[in-house]
C-alpha cells in the first residue's frame, strides 16, 4: 500500500510541479502582455493627441505675440480716441484675444496656463496704470508710451513664450 502511494507520489508530484511552473509562466505571460497592449494604447493616445496639444500651444504662442504690448499698440491705432477710450479698446482687443484662445487650456500644462494668464493680467495692469499717467493725455501719448515699455527689457510675453518652447521641447 505504501508502495502504491510512493509510486503515485512519483508520478504525480513533478507533474503538479511542471503544472505549477506552467501555471506561474502563463500567468507572468499575460501579465506582461496586458502591460505591453496598455503600452501600446497609451502611446497610440498620444500620438494621436500631440498634434493637438502642438496646435495648442501654438495657438498660445500666437495669443501671447498679439498682446505683446508694442505689437498691440502698433496693431491697433488710437486714432481720435482719448487715452482712457484707447486703453479700453486695447483691454477689450487683449479680452477678446483670450476668450477666443480659452479652450487652449485643455491641452496645454496648468504651469503653463497659469503664466499665460498672468502674463495677460499683467499686462492689463501696465495698460491701466499707463493711462493713469497724468502726463498722458491723448490715445496717442498713451500708444507711443507703451511703445516705449514695451521695449524694455524681456517683456511678459517673451517670458511666458520662452515657457512654452521648453515645455514644447519636453513633450517632443
Amino acid at each position: 500500500m505504501m508502495d502504491e502511494i510512493l509510486e503515485i507520489l512519483k508520478y504525480t508530484l513533478p507533474s503538479v510541479i511542471t503544472g505549477g511552473v506552467a501555471a506561474y509562466f502563463l500567468k507572468q505571460f499575460v501579465f506582461m502582455e496586458s502591460n505591453k497592449r496598455k503600452f501600446e494604447m497609451l502611446n497610440d493616445k498620444k500620438k494621436q493627441s500631440l498634434p493637438i496639444r502642438l496646435q495648442a500651444y501654438e495657438r498660445m504662442t500666437l495669443f501671447l505675440e498679439r498682446i505683446n504690448i508694442t505689437n498691440l499698440a502698433y496693431r491697433v491705432e488710437p486714432e481720435t480716441f482719448n487715452k482712457i477710450e484707447y486703453a479700453k479698446l486695447l483691454i477689450s482687443q487683449i479680452n477678446a484675444e483670450y476668450e477666443h484662445n480659452l479652450v487652449q487650456q485643455i491641452y496645454i500644462s496648468p504651469d503653463c496656463w497659469t503664466l499665460i494668464t498672468n502674463t495677460k493680467t499683467t499686462i492689463l495692469n501696465n495698460i491701466t496704470a499707463c493711462s493713469m499717467h497724468d502726463n498722458l493725455t491723448s490715445g496717442k501719448d498713451l500708444q507711443q508710451e507703451l511703445i516705449k515699455i514695451g521695449k524694455e527689457g524681456p517683456s511678459p510675453t517673451q517670458i511666458a513664450q520662452q515657457y512654452i518652447q521648453k515645455e514644447v521641447q519636453t513633450i517632443l
